[in-house]
């Protein structure tokens, strides 16, 4: 029984204490968007673009983060990623101007983007295969208890103290993670092509051929996911604020029911994923996404708003954790570094993308618009998931081609 409670006192410090932290740096801001705006004089629009540069600076990092933890194990990027969120944190609070705080939320997205990529790592190095689904469910979900208190604590202090006041708490909560992961034991580093570079294409190779597929329309897919948490995140203050008025601390409300309801599917998601399956997992996550999206525009009051929240948050819980398994159950261990990496990255992408094109759309019809606009693609992600995806779980896979069949 002690040794029980060592295994999991030592996971809930190192790993699930630490991105709970990490998504409360990642949430706070979201509420404070069109204030912060006003704080530096540009429009709520523009100001919505500190998601933007977070993004981008969350997608570069990831291809020679993964290259990294390939070869030298998941302790230095994490050391590395939570030093650089804890720096950036700070400048951004006494910024003097809107292009300073651009800048620090581009290197804040790499540092946060590079410990939460060690950690998925780190944490599923201590579980069995059969475990995968609730363990990283758990961690996303952990991670999503940060975005349940982030929005609801950044719509008050931005009410109170002002938006500054967020990045001295982003600030604080980096240096905590960073003291921790100092601690915490290395994990991978098990290529055995230590001479070859940080990133190769040929890694896709490595899959097997049965379910090369899979890995391409869980790019996708991931695609769509980043996708779905970027236009919420960044659409809904403008929606809710801008053009039904509402204050920053009922944003964040709503915010913390979305996430609540993420947090609620923490253990149904972990089941479903282990005893039915990746695919019933995902492929809901991606049919909640898609009915999210079309009833979050038409909602006006708060009650139709809170619903609204409850099925985007369904598809946020469905999909904590699944595209991440999913790819770990059909890459090789000696590349899952990069091949996840590489996954992430056209995710990351999408997330990219969405703020600028979601602002252009709000811009030219109104806040609402871009979640009508991105509705469909959820819908095919499903298609694809349902029709063409492969499931990976309890799979045993026939001999590869290129492989010799034993005499």
């Amino acid at each position: 029984m002690r040794l029980g409670r060592l295994s999991l006192w030592k996971p809930a410090l190192f790993i699930y204490f630490p991105s709970m932290l990490m998504g409360l740096g990642q949430g706070i801001i979201l509420p404070a968007l069109p204030n912060l705006g006003g704080e530096f004089g540009v429009s709520g629009v523009v100001a919505v673009q500190v998601i933007t540069v977070q993004l981008a600076g969350r997608m570069i990092v990831l291809i020679p983060a993964g290259g990294v933890i390939d070869r030298w194990g998941t302790k230095p990027p994490m050391i590395a990623g939570a030093s650089l969120a804890a720096a950036s944190g700070l400048i951004a609070a006494v910024a003097p101007n809107f292009a300073v705080v651009l800048v620090t939320q581009f290197t804040w997205g790499m540092g946060m983007s590079t410990w939460m990529f060690g950690r998925e790592v780190a944490a599923f190095d201590m579980v069995r295969v059969e475990q995968r689904g609730r363990q990283m469910s758990a961690l996303m979900g952990i991670g999503s208890t940060g975005m349940v208190l982030g929005p609801a604590i950044g719509g008050v202090l931005t009410d109170t103290l002002g938006v500054r006041s967020l990045f001295y708490l982003i600030s604080i909560t980096g240096a905590i993670v960073l003291i921790i992961s100092m601690g915490i034991a290395n994990s991978g580093g098990r290529s055995t092509h230590r001479n070859s570079s940080l990133f190769n294409l040929k890694a896709f190779k490595e899959i097997h051929p049965y379910f090369r597929w899979t890995y391409a329309i869980l790019f996708f897919a991931t695609f769509m996911q980043m996708i779905r948490g970027q236009i919420t995140n960044t659409m809904m203050p403008l929606y809710t604020q801008e053009q039904l008025s509402y204050s920053a601390t009922t944003t964040g409300f709503i915010f913390f029911v979305m996430a609540s309801t993420t947090m609620l599917m923490i253990l149904p998601t972990g089941f479903i994923s282990d005893k039915l399956g990746r695919k019933w997992a995902a492929v809901p996550a991606a049919v909640f996404s898609t009915i999210g999206f079309v009833v979050f525009p038409l909602a006006e009051s708060m009650l139709f708003l809170v619903v609204a929240a409850v099925i985007i948050g369904i598809a946020n819980g469905l999909a904590m954790g699944a595209m991440t398994i999913y790819t770990y159950d059909i890459v090789p261990v000696h590349v899952r570094g990069q091949l996840q990496a590489m996954r992430r990255t056209f995710g990351e992408f999408g997330a990219f993308l969405s703020p600028p094109i979601g602002g252009i759309l709000a811009a030219a019809y109104g806040p609402g618009v871009p979640f009508l606009a991105f509705a469909p693609l959820h819908a095919i992600s499903a298609i694809l998931l349902i029709f063409v995806a492969r499931e990976s779980l309890g799979k045993k896979l026939p001999p590869r081609p290129d492989e010799e069949t034993p005499g």
